[in-house]
């Protein structure tokens, strides 16, 4: 599908690829943690939030680097040659500590990868052909991390047959090394050189594109713009548009409190297989890319906020059943897990999608670019923010509850968001929709 995108570029081939390491990545790390290490939830979290913490200081740091060097090609392949690096001191380490250092860098260059990547493929085209271009860049990684998540579950099992598990593991990250060095390499032979331009971008059209088909992980958890974020003006922001962000802050909070103990629950206590936990990210992955569509017409035809509200609750009825089922004790088999991932992630894509067109239309005009870093460092930080507590709550008192405290912040979420809500509807760009806009 994304071959057929307008603005498809050959370096594309790379970004499949880096983002197919991260995908597997994306499992393989929390799998290391809990069957590796024979860890927790609380360790789970605490991966998660020196992670987030250091996909936001990579994205502040790398995108200002690279303006300021007036150059994106050298900071694209410096990136996927550290997630390399990365792979492979996570192959080698055999501490806790070791993960946590390796994983930190992992997030720190790829996250900042991300928003270079937007830069390089809209610099120097017509801004006409800005959101199709970013729309085939963010499709094209949208297949490669669900060709990851696919892979892995598809070798992992025969892979743990044939050794043990930490060693299995490590074979696999030593692999996605591997892929990562190939996908620089690439990226060296195939990116053409852009100098980098500092003109006012449409920033509403941009995050809008890039928000469309990403998963719920918190490595990759929107595409950032934080290096565009002035954080000594945000007092020029208006009221409405801090009491959305609030709103924004408590709905990723609430997003952590699902998303951080996941892998841990899908292993150790429902026992689902290494093999089964990957196809369930696979599902919600899946439920993602094909609400997509869906999500569109539902912005344009209900509005950003109607949208947005119902996804938060949706998401919310969702969690009450999961927590209900889970604290009753009753046997959750895989049958019923999967089509609950699906709808998951079909919340998602209405939720990200209105966010950030919400985002940028709340906003003045000239303090768009700011409301957008501001949406999405308020997605990062939050995460940082819940991570920890939502592992130790989930280990300390069950997964349930954890839900259940999920359910909160996202109800408080919508009801923010609702006292919001005008008459006008969001307006998405048509040129954003795959295979429209040639």
């Amino acid at each position: 599908m994304c071959m057929r995108l307008l603005g498809f570029q050959r370096w594309y081939v790379s970004l499949i690829l880096a983002n197919l390491v991260m995908g597997m990545s994306s499992v393989l790390i929390p799998l290391r943690i809990s069957l590796g290490f024979h860890l927790d939830a609380q360790q789970l979290g605490l991966a998660a939030t020196l992670g987030s913490l250091a996909a936001v200081v990579g994205s502040l740091i790398w995108g200002r680097l690279s303006d300021a060097a007036h150059r994106r090609k050298i900071f694209v392949i410096a990136s996927y040659v550290m997630v390399g690096f990365a792979h492979v001191g996570l192959a080698l380490t055999r501490s806790f500590a070791g993960l946590l250092v390796y994983n930190a860098a992992l997030s720190f260059f790829w996250v900042a990868n991300a928003s270079v990547a937007v830069l390089l493929v809209i610099e120097g085209a017509d801004e006409t052909l800005w959101e199709s271009r970013i729309g085939s860049l963010n499709q094209s990684g949208a297949f490669g991390w669900l060709s990851g998540l696919i892979l892995g579950g598809t070798i992992i099992g025969w892979t743990l047959a044939r050794t043990s598990i930490p060693t299995g593991i490590s074979l696999l990250l030593g692999l996605l090394a591997l892929i990562a060095f190939v996908a620089s390499g690439i990226a060296a032979a195939t990116i053409t050189p852009v100098a980098a331009t500092f003109t006012r971008r449409r920033f509403r059209g941009i995050a809008i594109a890039e928000g469309n088909l990403l998963p719920e992980a918190w490595k990759f958890s929107p595409l950032h713009l934080y290096h565009r974020l002035s954080p000594s003006r945000l007092k020029s922001l208006s009221r409405r548009v801090r009491v959305f962000l609030l709103s924004t802050f408590f709905a990723f909070t609430g997003i952590a409190f699902f998303a951080v103990p996941l892998p841990f629950v899908l292993s150790q206590q429902l026992e689902f297989s290494a093999s089964l936990v990957f196809f369930c990210y696979v599902a919600l992955h899946g439920g993602i890319v094909i609400t997509y569509p869906f999500a569109i017409q539902r912005v344009r035809s209900r509005g950003g906020e109607r949208a947005h509200v119902g996804a938060l609750l949706i998401r919310s009825s969702l969690f009450i059943g999961a927590a209900v089922a889970l604290g009753s004790g009753v046997h959750i088999a895989w049958w019923a897990v999967l089509p609950f991932m699906m709808l998951v992630g079909a919340t998602w894509a209405v939720f990200q999608l209105s966010g950030v067109a919400l985002a940028a239309r709340f906003a003045k005009p000239e303090n768009r670019g700011l409301a957008l870093g501001s949406y999405t460092a308020v997605a990062g930080i939050s995460t940082s923010a819940a991570g920890i507590c939502a592992g130790a709550l989930s280990r300390g008192v069950g997964y349930h509850v954890s839900l259940l405290v999920s359910v909160v912040f996202l109800v408080a979420a919508a009801i923010g968001i609702a006292t919001l809500r005008t008459t006008n509807d969001c307006e998405l760009p048509a040129a954003i929709i795959p295979g429209e806009g040639q």
